[in-house]
């Protein structure tokens, strides 16, 4: 596996156009060598970001997605606030902060399409938005008409902190994609990919997850360890909601899933119900589904399986296309649909 400093540096490729070295990409190189860890490096390299007056854009760019990429969100808040910032980075790095708490909208992503930017860096980081608006609309193949644009603007790119932050987005955007859309030799690829060189724990913890439910159906052994990878970060760097959703929702999941229930505890009700149909015990999870107000495309999923409702599941799966734009998911109604078939 490459050390820490290489994983940032341009490939050979790239070094032809990466024609400026920010002093945060030289300073957080320095540390990546010579500090005790990687995130001894990054808290050294933000303390940086603070230490004196960034004026060249590419300069700024680097710090902001420094500071975003690896979690420094109060941070980032704060230097948005630096009166000496290129206007068009404070507009496009408030939509990026915003958009962790509201998601983008169908009026957000037309008034991000009539906004034109010169900087192929600028570029980037607005092509990204609009591929995270359909995203965000759960629009996934919307991202189809963006990557040709996307690999133009990152070739384009002559700071290499910034185009290493860029890459990991594409690659991160482009896993989603494909394992929205139910292409998962692809997704796996660009997950692997990520994992390597994906240096931020609330990252490296939220791929490994992902990892684990991209192989849901095919293995709960790879299923598991993956998870179980994602459990062990998140616990190492008090990622602690991240850590409650593999405990009691992801791990839950997989196990009554495949069947494997024994010694699986949640506290989570539709997960327990999911354990119970599991385990045999139908009625007890027929009755906690039953109380719900409005099933999710999931609990319906459940539910069908436990009354043996064919319609149902065919019903959940519609939805979870329709509602959602989530292919791989649609497999789980569609498989209890299999599995009732052949119990009958």
């Amino acid at each position: 596996m490459l050390k820490s400093y290489m994983v940032i540096e341009p490939q050979r490729f790239n070094r032809i156009h990466m024609n400026h070295l920010s002093p945060i990409y030289k300073f957080y190189h320095h540390q990546l060598k010579d500090a005790s860890s990687d995130q001894e490096a990054a808290d050294l390299t933000k303390d940086f970001c603070f230490s004196y007056t960034h004026t060249k854009l590419e300069d700024q760019l680097a710090v902001l997605e420094f500071l975003y990429m690896n979690d420094y969100f109060e941070e980032l808040t704060t230097a948005l606030q630096w009166s000496h910032l290129h206007p068009d980075i404070v507009t496009l790095y408030r939509i990026v902060l915003e958009r962790k708490t509201v998601p983008l909208t169908e009026k957000d992503l037309r008034e991000l399409e009539q906004i034109r930017f010169e900087h192929p860096s600028l570029q980037c980081i607005h092509l990204f938005l609009l591929v995270y608006a359909h995203f965000d609309m759960k629009k996934y193949a919307g991202m189809d008409k963006y990557t040709d644009e996307i690999h133009a603007a990152l070739f384009k790119i002559n700071e290499p902190l910034f185009h290493y932050y860029m890459k990991l987005r594409f690659d991160e955007l482009t896993f989603h994609h494909y394992w929205k859309t139910n292409s998962l030799i692809l997704a796996k690829k660009f997950a692997y990919k990520y994992i390597q060189t994906g240096l931020a724990p609330r990252k490296r913890a939220t791929m490994h997850h992902n990892l684990a439910l991209c192989h849901a159906f095919e293995d709960y052994s790879s299923a598991i360890h993956y998870a179980t990878k994602a459990l062990q970060i998140s616990e190492d760097h008090d990622l602690t909601a991240s850590a409650r959703e593999i405990k009691h929702h992801t791990i839950p999941f997989l196990s009554a899933y495949h069947q494997r229930p024994e010694r699986i505890y949640t506290h989570d009700p539709v997960e327990q119900a999911h354990l119970a149909i599991s385990r045999g015990d139908v009625d007890t999870g027929i009755e906690i589904l039953t109380s719900l107000e409005r099933l999710s495309s999931f609990q319906e999923s459940y539910l069908g399986l436990a009354t043996k409702d064919v319609a149902m599941l065919r019903n959940a799966k519609e939805r979870f296309i329709k509602e959602n734009g989530d292919y791989f998911f649609a497999q789980l109604p569609e498989n209890y649909i299999k599995r009732i078939v052949k119990i009958v």
